[in-house]
């Protein structure tokens, strides 16, 4: 199958990348990231292209900062190609990474309501994560949230800013929140970073999550549907649509 990300796509986010625009946002960024404090922070990494920009401003910035992710496997979240060339450049970049396995449709949660499931899935997923922040001190968090993406984002972005504490002395980065998805491939193609087959097949507006479709947005159960059938059917019986 063709790419969509074409030469031409290619290009265009190349010249994007030279705009004041852009660049006033990269200074923005980095004047941001710079306010953190490594020694009690870490970035929460999917290896979405939102989180692959905030990782890599991360560790230029800070060089060791934690860098944590849950792997919910192949190809539930990336593919093996996905996955092993991600590796093996976290590997060559140097990253202070931690990978946490986790079967994300393991199990038959068909009985549970929807919010009742969402609720436990996603405190489950991330027991690995909080139990390692925990142990290390860790208690602000560096996420790739962007407003651009969904209502509640925008709202929350609106309310909190790119800077906010939680009532339990935590607190909570979102370096990017105001940069468009262009902005994010144009971060990613000048880097040379990895980016995801969903991409590729999709288009780069795709969204790696485990969301339908909505006009433009692609999520991964269509790509799962149209490229992994078998795991496509895996999430339906396990009550993921």
């Amino acid at each position: 199958m063709a790419t969509r990300l074409s030469p031409v796509v290619l290009a265009g986010f190349h010249a994007h990348a030279t705009t004041a625009g852009y660049q006033r946002k990269l200074r923005d960024t980095q004047r941001l990231i710079e306010t953190i404090d490594p020694a009690r922070t870490y970035v929460g990494f999917s290896a979405g292209k939102d989180s692959a920009v905030i990782a890599d401003f991360c560790h230029r910035i800070h060089p060791g900062i934690p860098i944590l992710m849950i792997d919910p496997g192949v190809p539930t979240h990336w593919t093996e190609d996905d996955r092993q060339k991600w590796l093996n450049w976290i590997d060559r970049a140097g990253w202070n990474f931690h990978r946490f396995e986790w079967d994300k449709w393991g199990g038959d949660r068909t009985q549970a309501s929807v919010e009742a499931y969402q609720r436990g899935i996603h405190h489950e997923m991330f027991c690995a994560i909080y139990d390692y922040a925990n142990r290390h001190g860790l208690t602000h968090r560096v996420m790739g949230l962007r407003a651009e993406e969904s209502g509640p984002r925008r709202m929350l972005i609106a309310k909190r800013g790119q800077a906010y504490d939680y009532a339990d002395g935590g607190g909570a980065y979102l370096p990017i929140a105001k940069w468009t998805t262009r902005d994010v491939w144009a971060y990613i193609v000048t880097r040379g970073l990895p980016w995801l087959d969903i991409y590729d097949r999709m288009g780069p507006q795709a969204r790696n999550g485990i969301i339908g479709r909505s006009g433009e947005e692609h999520g991964r159960i269509e790509y799962l549907r149209e490229h992994y059938p078998d795991a496509w059917r895996l999430a339906k019986h396990n009550g993921w649509l």
